[in-house]
């Protein structure tokens, strides 16, 4: 809703007058005190629908013929907007209104109905301004631009709040000046005849006349209008209704209907019974060719539930059905509308079609040998594709997973063509020679790597020629072990080499440094063995003179001499089990080392 409809919403519980608001199916939103008291209805009175307050005012020997004639104009034109008076059997008369509650854009959300009691309307100052500020509240609420004019001058004197929308003119651009000053009229004498009619009987009713906003766009309008007297004055209350696109609208309805009543082929409309309400004139044309009769019915399909079921509860739904009237075959296309409950039924002459299909099915025999014959085929060629399909998936999964080996071997991959161009090179070792992936793609191998050891290059030179050589060589003050082999295609042709370069710097660093830590330790072994025999050379010779001059000292002596002789015995043991340490290096580590006791 707009914003006027929800400040009016928000505050309608104080209006004296009865308010009730409906949405477009009817359904109760709300009502306010006034509503319930102008028809004797309970404080806590609530519905869910508009037809049960009318069955309350029926109940209540309230003559409700005309509302309920209001109610089937709405439904059928959800945009009416008009009054009535309700007359209760003590003598109440209410005076009725409706208007449609518009979105921002001018469809119908709703329905408002303000109701009085007329029956007695004492004037006071309170009254009187209490329905001016209702007359001002549902004069900005209609959807249309709407204006109050001077009725002898034509200056406009108030405007709507939807009178910028509908014509371009803000309030200001238009109070104080005429329709003609603003140039409205495209022909004056339209507003003349206007001008006369109102005056004569005191209001008109959609008159057809042309008009034109601000944009100059002439527009088709249906013109109604009602003198009003304010403070003494008459004005002229105009309410145009726009009726261009509705005019255009009829243009193509009418278009459409010449097409139905032109169209060769049979059409007709059956209401929610099974009756045809509608046809053209081919229909009762093609049933005249084939039987002689004007029985239209014949074109009526079998077994008509689904369909009448569908129009009775207004579904909207579509069905195809074959029909065959005097061995000629139709399809119909059945159209079931919700708007108008009925079902449209669209006849087209399928005889060739269907004859055209048999003889196809006839040929079936022969098309059916030859389709196993291709089912078979594309069978064997689907398995093979996906043997393919599964061969490729191996083989990629299989590329993954020497791309992962490759990136973290200490390495490098090359490959060349055949004039050792390199196509392709990567490797976790790049970074440390300062590449990266694929640099140098098209070059020669000698540019890529200027200062690379010459074997190296040989080594690619001699898989050219089908030889696969393992060779160490250096390239930026880093030792490699390169793996160089040909490359071939299926018919063994050498296209190129690929060469593995492991980097084993930090290899040969550690080996040349466990080679020194070797040399080191059987210096210090051969010195052990040395260090023994000058230790139990003197002891000897102590325990010998202990034993001929001291004798008193000879068994403290001796107990010291054999501690050290124990502390050199497992000296001894040590340097043994040193000994087998290193002949184990030498074993599998290759380091030749001469030893010496």
């Amino acid at each position: 809703m707009s914003e006027q409809n929800d400040i009016f919403i928000s505050g309608y519980d104080t209006f004296t007058d009865g308010i009730l608001i409906t949405d477009n199916t009817f359904s109760l939103l709300s009502c306010n005190q006034a509503w319930k008291q102008l028809f004797n209805l309970p404080g806590d009175w609530t519905a869910h629908h508009f037809d049960e307050f009318v069955q309350i005012l029926s109940e209540r020997r309230v003559e409700t013929e005309p509302l309920y004639s209001i109610l089937a104009g709405i439904r059928s034109n959800p945009l009416w907007a008009g009054s009535l008076d309700l007359m209760a059997p003590n003598g109440q008369k209410i005076h009725l209104q409706s208007r449609p509650i518009p979105d921002t854009n001018k469809a119908c959300i709703g329905r408002i109905w303000i109701c009085t009691d007329v029956s007695e309307i004492p004037v006071t100052g309170e009254r009187l301004e209490h329905s001016e500020k209702l007359f001002k509240m549902i004069f900005d609420l209609i959807p249309e631009g709407i204006a109050i004019t001077d009725l002898t001058n034509g200056t406009f004197f108030e405007v709507n709040s939807h009178f910028n929308q509908w014509w371009g003119y803000a309030r200001e651009e238009v109070i104080g000046k005429s329709a003609i000053d603003l140039d409205f009229w495209v022909d004056i004498n339209q507003r003349i005849d206007i001008v006369n009619l109102i005056k004569r009987d005191g209001s008109c009713k959609l008159v057809p006349v042309k008009m034109r906003g601000k944009d100059k766009k002439v527009r088709n309008i249906l013109f109604s209008g009602r003198i009003i007297t304010i403070d003494g004055t008459p004005y002229l209350l105009s309410i145009p209704f726009d009726v261009t696109e509705l005019m255009q609208y009829e243009e193509k309805v009418r278009s459409l209907a010449s097409f139905i009543e032109l169209n060769p082929n049979p059409i007709f409309e059956i209401n929610e019974s099974g009756t045809i309400t509608m046809n053209n004139e081919a229909t009762v044309q093609v049933i005249h060719d084939l039987t002689g009769t004007n029985d239209i019915y014949r074109f009526i399909p079998d077994d008509l539930n689904e369909i009448l079921y569908a129009i009775q509860n207004g579904i909207e739904t579509t069905f195809n059905r074959e029909i065959i009237v005097e061995e000629r075959t139709f399809i119909e296309y059945i159209y079931v509308t919700n708007r108008y409950h009925t079902a449209r039924i669209y006849l087209t002459d399928i005889t060739k079609r269907k004859r055209a299909e048999l003889e196809l099915m006839q040929k079936n025999d022969d098309i059916a040998a030859a389709y196993e014959e291709i089912t078979s085929t594309e069978e064997e060629l689907r398995q093979n594709y996906d043997r393919l399909v599964e061969q490729e998936h191996i083989l990629y999964e299989s590329e993954k997973k020497l791309k992962m080996i490759v990136d973290h071997i200490p390495g490098l991959v090359l490959t060349t063509d055949a004039d050792m161009n390199v196509k392709s090179i990567f490797g976790a070792a790049l970074a440390k020679i300062g590449l990266t992936p694929n640099t140098g793609v098209g070059h020669k191998i000698k540019d890529l790597f200027e200062s690379i050891d010459a074997s190296l290059l040989d080594a690619h030179n001699q898989a050219l020629q089908g030889v696969v050589s393992t060779i160490e060589g250096y390239y930026r003050e880093r030792t490699f072990l390169l793996y160089a082999s040909p490359i071939c295609d299926a018919s063994d042709t050498i296209t190129g080499t690929i060469g593995i370069a492991i980097d084993i710097t930090e290899q040969k660093t550690l080996e040349k440094e466990r080679k020194n830590l070797l040399i080191q330790l059987e210096k210090n072994l051969v010195e052990l063995a040395f260090l023994n025999d000058k230790i139990r050379n003197p002891l000897a010779i102590i325990s010998s003179l202990v034993d001929l001059h001291a004798p008193e000292i000879e068994e403290p002596v001796n107990r010291c001499v054999q501690d050290i002789d124990d502390i050199i015995d497992n000296l001894d043991k040590r340097w043994i089990e040193s000994e087998k340490t290193i002949n184990f290096l030498q074993k599998h580590y290759g380091i030749n080392v001469e030893f010496q006791k």
